[in-house]
C-alpha cells in the first residue's frame, strides 16, 4: 500500500472544516448584514414561528415567499430557546453556524464535480480557493437566499454531470431534486435548469433526463403542498413571485443598472489571481461554462440588478479556472519564496475582498444598538428614527415584544406625537435624524454611541434619581 495514498482524504475532509471556521469568524466579526434580505426574508418570520411576534416585510404580506427555510430556522430558534440560548447575538451564532454547515456540504460538492472533472489536485486547489475567498466568506454564513442556494445548486452540478457522463435515472433523480431544493430556497436558481437539461439532451441522456423530471417534481409536490397549508393555495408563493417579478417587472422600482453593471461588479467579487486561467476554461464550453455563461447573461438582461445576485457565480467561476491553474503550476517548479510570495498576494486580496467590498453597507452600529437596547431592563417601547423599516434591525435583533416604531427621514416629523408617549422609553437615532436638543426637550438622555447610531432613553425624574442616590447599597 503506498502510505501517501492514506492521506489524501485528509485535505478533503479539513478543507470543509476550514471553510465553517473561516465564515463564522468573518461574520461574527463583520456583523451587520449584507442586505435587507438577510433579516426580513428568513430571520424575521423564522422568529416569529419560534417566539411568536415579528416584523413582516411586504413580501410576507402577499406571500411572495415560502415557509421552507425560515420553517427550519424557526425550529433552530425554537431550540436556541428551549436551551436558554435567547440572547440576539447567541442565536445568530446558531444561524450561522447551520448556514456555514450547509455551504460546507457545497464545498464537498464542489471538490467532488472538479474531481471528477479536472482531477484531485484541480479539486483540492478550487474548494480551498473557493472556501478561503474573502469575496465568498461575506455570503457564506449569511441567511440569504442567494447564498444558501449555491449548495444544492453545486450537489445538482456534480449530479448533471455524472448523469451526462453515464446515463443513469438515479443520477438524474438527484440532480433534479437538488435543483428543485435550490428553486425551493430561490426562486431564480430555476434559471440554472436551462443549461442542465440543454447538456442532457444535447447528450441524448434519456433516462437522466426522466430521473430529472422526477426529482424536480418530488419537490414541486412538496412546495405545491407547503403553499397550500400556509398560504391556502398551491404553489401561491412561486406564481407571486413569477407575477411579481415578471409580468408586472415590479423588482425594477427598486433601481436599474445599466448591462456592463454585472461584469465591472463581479470583476471585484472573483479572485482575480485566476482571471486568466478562467478565460482558458472558458474554451472547454461544456456544462459548468454553459451555467455560468447563462445565469450570467439573464442576470445582466434584468433590469434590477444586485451584487448578492452574482454570488452563486463565484464558486462556478474557481471551477472552471481551477484545471488550468492547478496545470500551470504542476508544469513550472516554483521556489519556496515564489509560492510564499503567491500565497501572500492572495491572502491580502482576499482579506481585502472580505473587508472593502462593502465597506459602507452592512449597518452594524445600527444593529448592535438595537441588540443592546433589547436587553435593558428597562425598555417599554423603541423608537428608530432615520431608518427604512425593512433596514432595521427587526424583532431578532431586538428580541423584545414592546412596541416599535420605525420612521425614515422623510416621515420624520411624525413622531412629535410618539416622543412624548412614555411608551417609549427609548429612541434610537441614525445619523443625526433627531436633533439633540429636541430630544433632550422631550426629556431624553444619551444612553450610548455607535458611530452614526445613538440611542437614547428617558431622564428618570429628580424624585426617582434621588430615591436611586439614597436607597441602600446592599443589606
Amino acid at each position: 500500500m503506498n502510505p501517501s495514498s492514506s492521506l489524501k482524504p485528509a485535505w478533503e475532509r479539513w478543507i470543509p472544516v476550514v471553510g465553517v471556521v473561516l465564515a463564522v469568524l468573518v461574520v461574527a466579526l463583520k456583523r451587520g448584514r449584507q442586505h435587507p434580505d438577510e433579516i426580513f426574508q428568513f430571520l424575521e418570520p423564522a422568529h416569529g414561528l419560534a417566539f411568536g411576534y415579528w416584523s413582516a416585510a411586504w413580501e410576507w404580506g402577499v406571500g411572495l415567499r415560502n415557509w421552507a427555510v425560515p420553517g427550519v430556522l424557526g425550529g433552530v430558534l425554537a431550540l436556541c430557546g428551549k436551551v436558554g440560548l435567547v440572547h440576539p447575538w447567541a442565536m445568530a451564532s446558531m444561524v450561522w453556524l447551520c448556514c456555514a454547515a450547509v455551504q460546507a456540504w457545497g464545498t464537498v460538492a464542489l471538490f467532488r464535480l472538479v474531481e471528477e472533472r479536472d482531477g484531485r489536485e484541480a479539486a483540492l486547489l478550487a474548494s480551498a480557493v473557493h472556501v478561503t475567498w474573502g469575496g465568498w466568506l461575506l455570503y457564506a454564513a449569511r441567511p440569504l437566499a442567494d447564498s444558501l442556494s449555491v449548495a444544492p445548486l453545486l450537489g445538482s452540478l456534480l449530479w448533471a454531470w455524472r448523469a451526462r457522463a453515464r446515463d443513469a435515472l438515479l443520477a438524474g433523480f438527484w440532480c433534479g431534486l437538488l435543483l428543485g431544493l435550490a428553486f425551493v430556497v430561490r426562486y431564480p436558481s430555476a434559471v440554472f435548469g436551462v443549461p442542465i437539461a440543454v447538456s442532457l439532451l444535447a447528450a441524448r441522456r434519456w433516462r437522466s433526463v426522466a430521473g430529472a423530471a422526477v426529482g424536480v417534481g418530488v419537490v414541486l409536490l412538496g412546495l405545491g403542498l407547503l403553499d397550500w397549508l400556509t398560504w391556502g393555495a398551491p404553489w401561491h408563493s412561486a406564481w407571486k413571485y413569477f407575477e411579481f417579478n415578471i409580468l408586472h417587472k415590479g423588482s425594477e422600482k427598486f433601481g436599474t443598472k445599466p448591462w456592463w453593471w454585472n461584469l465591472t461588479t463581479l470583476a471585484g467579487m472573483v479572485p482575480l489571481l485566476l482571471a486568466w486561467h478562467f478565460a482558458r476554461g472558458l474554451a472547454r464550453r461544456d456544462l459548468l461554462v454553459g451555467a455560468f455563461a447563462f445565469y450570467l447573461g439573464i442576470m445582466t438582461m434584468l433590469a434590477h440588478k444586485e451584487i448578492r445576485f452574482l454570488a452563486p457565480l463565484l464558486p462556478l467561476f474557481v471551477a472552471i479556472a481551477a484545471g488550468p491553474a492547478w496545470r500551470t503550476l504542476s508544469r513550472r517548479v516554483l521556489s519556496h519564496r515564489a509560492i510564499g510570495g503567491l500565497v501572500g498576494v492572495y491572502a491580502l486580496s482576499s482579506l481585502a475582498a472580505a473587508t472593502v467590498q462593502m465597506p459602507g453597507a452592512l449597518a452594524r452600529e445600527q444593529i448592535d444598538a438595537m441588540v443592546f437596547a433589547g436587553q435593558q431592563p428597562d425598555l417599554t417601547g423603541l423608537i428608530v428614527a432615520g431608518q427604512q423599516e425593512w433596514n432595521a434591525g427587526g424583532r431578532f435583533h431586538l428580541h423584545r415584544d414592546v412596541p416599535l416604531l420605525v420612521r425614515p427621514d422623510k416621515d420624520i416629523q411624525d413622531l412629535e406625537g410618539p416622543l412624548s408617549e412614555t411608551r417609549f422609553s427609548h429612541v434610537l437615532v441614525i445619523k443625526g435624524a433627531l436633533k439633540e436638543h429636541a430630544l433632550e426637550a422631550d426629556g431624553f438622555c444619551v444612553l450610548r454611541r455607535w458611530g452614526p447610531a445613538v440611542l437614547w432613553r428617558r431622564c428618570p425624574s429628580p424624585r426617582a434619581s434621588q430615591e436611586l442616590l439614597t436607597s441602600p447599597s446592599g443589606p
